[in-house]
Protein backbone atom coordinates (compact mmCIF):
# COMPACT_ATOMS: atom_id res chain seq x y z
CA UNK A 1 0.00 0.00 0.00
CA UNK A 2 1.36 3.21 -0.67
CA UNK A 3 1.81 6.21 1.91
CA UNK A 4 -1.32 8.64 2.02
CA UNK A 5 -0.67 11.96 3.45
CA UNK A 6 -3.40 14.23 4.59
CA UNK A 7 -3.70 17.52 6.66
CA UNK A 8 -6.13 17.96 9.10
CA UNK A 9 -7.80 21.86 9.45
CA UNK A 10 -9.16 22.98 12.76
CA UNK A 11 -12.66 22.89 11.83
CA UNK A 12 -12.52 19.19 10.83
CA UNK A 13 -11.46 18.89 14.30
CA UNK A 14 -14.71 17.62 17.32
CA UNK A 15 -14.54 19.45 20.34
CA UNK A 16 -16.19 17.95 23.32
CA UNK A 17 -16.40 19.50 27.26
CA UNK A 18 -15.62 17.33 30.29
CA UNK A 19 -15.25 18.14 34.25
CA UNK A 20 -12.19 19.99 33.76
CA UNK A 21 -12.52 22.54 30.40
CA UNK A 22 -12.65 21.03 26.87
CA UNK A 23 -11.06 18.10 24.98
CA UNK A 24 -10.46 18.60 21.17
CA UNK A 25 -10.47 14.88 19.13
CA UNK A 26 -7.47 15.34 16.74
CA UNK A 27 -7.54 11.73 14.98
CA UNK A 28 -9.16 8.76 15.63
CA UNK A 29 -8.04 5.05 13.99
CA UNK A 30 -9.62 3.26 12.85
CA UNK A 31 -11.55 6.22 11.24
CA UNK A 32 -14.66 5.06 11.89
CA UNK A 33 -14.12 4.12 15.53
CA UNK A 34 -16.18 5.76 18.35
CA UNK A 35 -13.82 7.24 21.97
CA UNK A 36 -16.78 6.02 24.32
CA UNK A 37 -17.30 3.09 22.49
CA UNK A 38 -13.47 2.03 23.08
CA UNK A 39 -13.33 0.45 19.50
CA UNK A 40 -10.43 2.46 18.69
CA UNK A 41 -6.47 1.89 18.62
CA UNK A 42 -5.00 5.09 18.82
CA UNK A 43 -6.56 8.05 19.54
CA UNK A 44 -4.99 11.76 19.50
CA UNK A 45 -6.41 14.80 21.07
CA UNK A 46 -5.34 17.72 22.88
CA UNK A 47 -7.40 19.04 25.97
CA UNK A 48 -7.41 22.68 27.65
CA UNK A 49 -7.27 22.25 31.67
CA UNK A 50 -9.01 25.32 33.18
CA UNK A 51 -9.66 24.18 37.02
CA UNK A 52 -6.21 23.21 39.12
CA UNK A 53 -6.80 19.79 40.06
CA UNK A 54 -8.83 17.29 37.53
CA UNK A 55 -9.33 13.37 37.97
CA UNK A 56 -8.06 11.53 34.40
CA UNK A 57 -10.54 9.29 33.23
CA UNK A 58 -10.42 5.89 33.83
CA UNK A 59 -9.31 3.97 30.60
CA UNK A 60 -8.21 0.57 31.58
CA UNK A 61 -5.81 -1.48 28.84
CA UNK A 62 -5.20 2.23 27.53
CA UNK A 63 -1.45 3.17 26.71
CA UNK A 64 -1.26 6.92 27.83
CA UNK A 65 1.45 9.35 26.70
CA UNK A 66 0.90 12.94 27.53
CA UNK A 67 2.64 16.31 26.99
CA UNK A 68 1.66 19.96 27.75
CA UNK A 69 2.37 22.82 25.44
CA UNK A 70 2.10 25.54 27.96
CA UNK A 71 2.32 25.85 32.08
CA UNK A 72 3.16 23.49 34.20
CA UNK A 73 1.74 19.86 35.25
CA UNK A 74 2.25 17.72 38.16
CA UNK A 75 0.37 14.39 38.04
CA UNK A 76 0.20 11.65 40.47
CA UNK A 77 -0.61 8.56 39.40
CA UNK A 78 -1.87 5.45 41.56
CA UNK A 79 -0.29 5.24 45.35
CA UNK A 80 2.26 8.04 44.87
CA UNK A 81 4.51 8.06 41.45
CA UNK A 82 4.63 11.73 41.18
CA UNK A 83 5.51 13.62 37.39
CA UNK A 84 6.27 16.95 36.50
CA UNK A 85 5.98 18.36 33.21
CA UNK A 86 7.19 21.18 31.78
CA UNK A 87 5.82 22.16 28.18
CA UNK A 88 7.15 19.53 25.49
CA UNK A 89 8.56 17.04 28.17
CA UNK A 90 6.31 13.80 27.68
CA UNK A 91 4.87 11.23 30.21
CA UNK A 92 4.10 7.78 29.31
CA UNK A 93 1.47 5.81 31.91
CA UNK A 94 -1.31 3.04 32.43
CA UNK A 95 -4.74 4.85 31.35
CA UNK A 96 -6.20 1.74 33.89
CA UNK A 97 -4.39 3.45 37.27
CA UNK A 98 -6.18 6.46 38.70
CA UNK A 99 -4.43 9.28 37.95
CA UNK A 100 -4.90 13.00 39.41
CA UNK A 101 -3.21 16.39 38.06
CA UNK A 102 -2.45 19.82 38.81
CA UNK A 103 -2.04 22.85 36.89
CA UNK A 104 -4.28 24.87 34.26
CA UNK A 105 -2.88 23.93 31.16
CA UNK A 106 -2.96 22.61 27.20
CA UNK A 107 -2.31 19.04 26.79
CA UNK A 108 -1.59 16.70 23.97
CA UNK A 109 -2.53 13.09 24.32
CA UNK A 110 -1.70 9.73 22.50
CA UNK A 111 -3.69 6.77 23.49
CA UNK A 112 -3.03 3.67 22.33
CA UNK A 113 -5.09 0.19 22.81
CA UNK A 114 -6.32 -3.09 20.85
CA UNK A 115 -3.10 -4.27 19.70
CA UNK A 116 -1.53 -0.76 18.77
CA UNK A 117 1.17 0.15 20.21
CA UNK A 118 3.63 3.64 19.64
CA UNK A 119 5.25 6.88 21.30
CA UNK A 120 5.17 10.46 21.37
CA UNK A 121 7.82 12.36 20.40
CA UNK A 122 7.66 16.28 21.00
CA UNK A 123 10.09 19.32 19.34
CA UNK A 124 10.91 22.35 18.82
CA UNK A 125 12.37 23.82 15.49
CA UNK A 126 13.99 27.30 15.04
CA UNK A 127 13.32 29.34 11.97
CA UNK A 128 15.13 27.87 8.77
CA UNK A 129 15.94 24.26 10.44
CA UNK A 130 15.31 21.10 10.04
CA UNK A 131 14.99 17.16 11.06
CA UNK A 132 13.99 13.95 9.49
CA UNK A 133 11.57 11.68 10.68
CA UNK A 134 12.36 8.28 9.98
CA UNK A 135 9.98 5.08 10.51
CA UNK A 136 10.85 2.49 13.15
CA UNK A 137 10.34 -1.13 12.17
CA UNK A 138 6.57 -1.45 12.97
CA UNK A 139 5.38 1.93 12.63
CA UNK A 140 2.88 2.38 9.92
CA UNK A 141 1.08 5.77 11.02
CA UNK A 142 2.61 9.30 11.69
CA UNK A 143 0.69 12.40 12.97
CA UNK A 144 2.54 15.52 13.49
CA UNK A 145 0.11 18.02 15.51
CA UNK A 146 1.72 21.85 15.18
CA UNK A 147 0.35 23.72 18.31
CA UNK A 148 2.31 26.46 17.22
CA UNK A 149 4.31 27.96 13.83
CA UNK A 150 4.18 26.91 10.52
CA UNK A 151 5.93 23.83 8.75
CA UNK A 152 6.67 21.86 5.56
CA UNK A 153 6.30 18.16 6.12
CA UNK A 154 7.21 16.05 3.14
CA UNK A 155 6.02 18.88 0.24
CA UNK A 156 2.81 19.41 2.41
CA UNK A 157 2.74 23.03 4.69
CA UNK A 158 1.20 22.42 8.15
CA UNK A 159 0.03 25.48 9.94
CA UNK A 160 -0.81 26.25 13.68
CA UNK A 161 -3.17 23.98 14.85
CA UNK A 162 -3.41 21.64 12.36
CA UNK A 163 -2.93 17.95 12.38
CA UNK A 164 -0.60 16.02 9.81
CA UNK A 165 -1.40 12.16 9.46
CA UNK A 166 0.73 9.55 7.28
CA UNK A 167 -0.81 6.61 6.53
CA UNK A 168 1.46 3.10 5.72
CA UNK A 169 4.05 5.65 6.89
CA UNK A 170 7.33 3.86 4.99
CA UNK A 171 9.92 6.11 3.95
CA UNK A 172 11.56 9.57 5.42
CA UNK A 173 9.92 12.46 5.50
CA UNK A 174 11.36 15.87 6.03
CA UNK A 175 10.30 18.73 8.33
CA UNK A 176 11.47 22.39 8.05
CA UNK A 177 10.20 25.19 9.57
CA UNK A 178 9.07 28.12 7.14
CA UNK A 179 7.53 30.47 9.55
CA UNK A 180 9.08 33.17 11.53
CA UNK A 181 9.05 31.99 14.83
CA UNK A 182 9.91 28.60 16.97
CA UNK A 183 7.49 26.33 15.23
CA UNK A 184 6.30 23.35 18.43
CA UNK A 185 5.64 19.77 17.17
CA UNK A 186 3.60 16.73 18.50
CA UNK A 187 4.81 13.62 16.74
CA UNK A 188 3.24 10.28 17.33
CA UNK A 189 4.48 7.28 15.62
CA UNK A 190 1.98 4.50 15.60
CA UNK A 191 2.05 0.62 14.79
CA UNK A 192 -1.53 -0.33 14.09
CA UNK A 193 -2.91 -3.95 13.40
Amino acid sequence: MSETYVVKKQEEFKTSLWSGGSTTELYIYPEDAVYKEGNFQCRISSATVEVERSDFTSLPGVKRYLSIFHGHLDMVHGEGEEVSLEPFQVDCFDGGIPTVSFGQVVDFNLMLKNGADGKMETAQINPGDSFTLKPEEEESLLAVYVPAGNVKIGDMQVKTGELFICKNWSKELMVENTGESVAGLGICRVSVK
